[in-house]
Order: structure tokens, then sequence, then C-alpha cells
């Protein structure tokens, strides 16, 4: 039963959720071409290839061909995106696009790669990345490969639309931007280099969600939030390039799977004026209880509903064994 459910929860998020894989950079090992939409399960083998590690699944996508397999990059980079299907034009990326079917409520994708880069290279040295933007704790947690990195303060700053000052949506866009731009930073400094041994980073961006539902996905501010996020990757993208002399794919994953507001309220929060109420009573769970309790109920109801059916059709001399039992001229063999 439970096997049942995960399965039914698993499809409902495939059927109405989508995303889009982004490579801003690949080496000239590697050519991405066409624009077949591929899954998101799967993009733990693409990586997997792209570094000429061993993969688990087989694949019908042509996205992707190794040129030279002798010649692999010597790192990956995922940036991924919490909550819209797209950046969309307003980010002006240079990048290759493609359609993305959400197969997984949250993906492996890291864990995945970084599992074969361990048992590919027993003596450890990987440079083993995976940082929550919105959480300092994280740039604590890897000060040994970027140095330390101060949170960021949200100041003042050139922006048209976004008003960091007055709603929290804003604040925590801004935040994660400013993360992701410190550790830019440390990048063009030369924190990281090339040492001939495979690393995997992954970065996660979640704000970008709460701040599209509150402004709507079509604002003024979602549209600036798109186009300084896409300047901030494409930043980011450039330095890994510097770092490790072109030898690197970087990537960008944007999933429009349902994350609650509260999943982003971990970063710290300066004073500020509020517009609106505040909505507290949601979990990091609720998207996947809600579903869960929603679709029961459906199926639920529709199993009651054929059940009267069956029985009002029912014909009691022919169809009950309780019937026939009590019957006074049931026959009895002799």
């Amino acid at each position: 039963m439970a096997l049942f459910w995960i399965t039914l929860v698993l499809s409902i998020i495939g059927i109405n959720a989508g995303g889009e894989f982004s490579v801003l950079h690949s080496p000239k090992s590697l050519k991405f071409s066409g624009a077949s939409k591929t899954l998101e399960s799967l993009l733990k083998e693409v990586f997997s290839a792209s570094l000429g590690l061993s993969v688990e699944e087989n694949s019908d996508w042509t996205g992707l061909s190794i040129v030279d397999p002798f010649d692999t990059p010597e790192a990956v980079v995922e940036v991924y995106i919490d909550g819209v299907s797209s950046l969309g034009n307003a980010a002006g990326l240079k990048a290759k696009n493609y359609p993305l079917t959400v197969d997984e409520y949250e993906p492996d994708t890291y864990d995945a790669v970084t599992h074969r880069i361990k048992q590919h290279f027993t003596n450890g040295g990987n440079k083993l990345v995976n940082i929550r933007l919105s959480e300092p704790d994280d740039l604590i947690a890897y000060s040994k490969v970027f140095g330390e990195i101060s949170p960021p303060k949200v100041g003042k700053q050139f922006l048209q639309h976004l008003k960091y000052d007055s709603y929290e949506e804003d604040y925590q866009f801004l935040y994660e931007l400013e993360t992701l731009k410190a550790i830019t930073a440390k990048i063009n400094a030369g924190a990281i280099s090339a040492d001939n041994i495979i690393d995997c980073y992954n970065f996660r961006f979640t704000s970008l969600h709460a701040l599209s539902d509150f402004h709507g996905p079509n604002s003024l501010q979602t549209k600036e939030a798109k186009k300084l996020l896409g300047e901030a990757l494409q930043a980011l993208s450039n330095a890994f390039v510097r770092a490790y002399d072109g030898s690197v794919l970087v990537t960008a994953v944007t999933t429009d799977v349902a994350h609650t507001r509260r999943a982003v309220r971990s970063a710290p929060m300066e004073p500020m004026r509020q517009e609106r109420p505040e909505d507290d009573n949601y979990t990091a769970d609720y998207a996947a209880i809600f579903n869960i309790i929603l679709w029961f109920g459906v199926v639920f109801a529709f199993t009651l509903v054929a059940i009267v059916y069956a029985i009002m059709d029912m014909d009691p001399g022919r169809d009950s064994i309780i019937y026939r039992m009590t019957s006074t001229r049931m026959k009895k063999d002799n």
C-alpha cells in the first residue's frame, strides 16, 4: 500500500511539474545537441557519463555525445533553482536548454554522482560541495574549499522593482544572490584550481519560487529577479571556466515542483516593514501531505461510489451467498 501511494504521488508530480536543464558551459570533449526532453532522474547519468564514470541506467536521450572519452571534464557544477519551470529570456543566459520532465520530488543527483566519485577515487581529495545558498552554516561547512565567507548583508543597491527592505521574499532572494556572488568572488580570487581529480559542486537556490508567487510570475519584480540571477549564473560559470581552464561542465536546473515559503526562511533576517499578513502555518512537508490527503480522498470517494452501485445492482437470489445459504427452498444433495 505504501508503494502505491508513493507511486501515485510521484505520478502526480510528473504530470503537473516541469522544468529545464540548461548547459552554461561544456568542454570540447562533450557535445550537447538537439532539444529533446530528458528526465530529472537521468541527470545523474548525464553527469556521471560526462565525468567518465560508470552509469547504472541506460537512456535513449540523444542530447549528449562524448566526443573524447580520454579528456572528460574535471568538474561538474549544478545550480538547482527551485520553484520555476524556466528562467526564460529575461535571464539573458547564453545556454543550451532542454525541457525537463520532473519525475522526482527530491532529486538524488548530487548523492548519486558523489557516491560514484568516492567509489572511483578511494584516496579522496575530491572537492564535493553541496551548498544551500539560504543556509549560512553551509558556507562554514565548506570553508576549506572556498575559504571563509561571511554571510552577506543585503544593502542598498541599484534595483528598479525589488524592495529588499519592504518584502521578505525580495530580501531572501537578494540574500541568496549575494551569497552566490560571494562564492564567485572567492573562485575568481583563486580559491579553487585544477588538480586532475574529479570534483562535483551543487548550489541550491530556493527563494525565486516565493518571490514569483508573491509578485506574480509575469511581474516586473520576477523579471528583474530572473535577470539578476541570470547575470550571477553567467559570472559563476565564467569563474569556474577560468579556474578549471575550461575543463568543467556548468549547468543549471529549474523545476516548478511545489515548495513552501517556509523552506526559504532560514537566512538571518534584518528588521523590516511587512506589507502583508504573515502566513506561518505551513511546514516543509505541507505539499506532500496535501497531495496524499487530496488524492486519497478522491480515490476513496470513487471507490465508495463504485461499491454502492455494485450493491444496488446485485441480484440477491443469485449473487449473494448469504441469501442462497438462508433460502428455505435451498436444495440438498443426498
